[in-house]
């Protein structure tokens, strides 16, 4: 079972987890997070390349239009990442927000070409997504570990969390019978936990998301 820390904290662990290192995230809560692709808070992927990496996984604004990938690579490379992500991503975005976005680009697909490109340059990578046509893309795009994002909703009732957690369950699988090769992990919080039992999916490990105290 493989486990993984997101955080927007740069401070290097000692408990041997893997970290995630997502620089919007810092100050949000769970639910603010989610938002964390449509809220500029600061230069993300510069202070991606300016803080040591510690052989962490860097969480990469993909969209961003500043700057050359190769260029991004190399400082990453240099400052000690291993790994990217497509975190804070575009794949919650819905309506016209999607179709607006999307002239930037800033789409899925555009993200899991970007994490193929970013493999090719000798990166780790896995590739978060909301629903199966968007694992299908990442997975035709080449990338093998896929993180489930359980989407935005309300706080569902007991019986509609079960119904909730069996519809992300249903996902998972069909995953694994199309491509039994690729591992699926799934992200959570300790809201996430606490509202939709996350923790009792069947998958390969989880992206957990650690918020700083209130």
């Amino acid at each position: 079972m493989q486990h993984f820390i997101i955080t927007g904290h740069d401070a290097p662990r000692t408990d041997g987890l893997d970290t995630i290192f997502c620089p919007c995230l810092v100050g949000l809560t769970e639910t603010q997070a989610d938002l964390a692709f449509v809220m500029p808070r600061m230069d993300h992927n510069r202070v991606l390349r300016e803080t040591p990496g510690h052989g962490r996984w860097a969480g990469v604004l993909a969209s961003d239009p500043f700057g050359t990938e190769a260029a991004f690579h190399a400082a990453l490379r240099a400052a000690g990442y291993r790994g990217v992500t497509n975190w804070p991503s575009s794949i919650l975005l819905e309506g016209t927000t999607r179709q607006s976005m999307s002239t930037i680009p800033a789409t899925p697909e555009f993200e899991y070409g970007y994490l193929a490109r970013a493999a090719q340059a000798g990166f780790e990578t896995m590739a978060f997504f909301v629903s199966l046509d968007q694992a299908r893309q990442a997975l035709d795009a080449g990338l093998q570990r896929l993180v489930l994002h359980p989407g935005l909703h309300d706080a569902p009732d007991l019986a509609r969390e079960g119904i909730y957690r069996a519809a992300l369950q249903s996902i998972v699988d069909a995953i694994r019978r199309e491509k039994p090769k690729s591992e699926i992990l799934a992200y959570t919080s300790a809201l996430h936990d606490d509202q939709l039992g996350l923790h009792r999916l069947k998958v390969d490990g989880f992206v957990h998301l650690e918020v700083a105290p209130t």
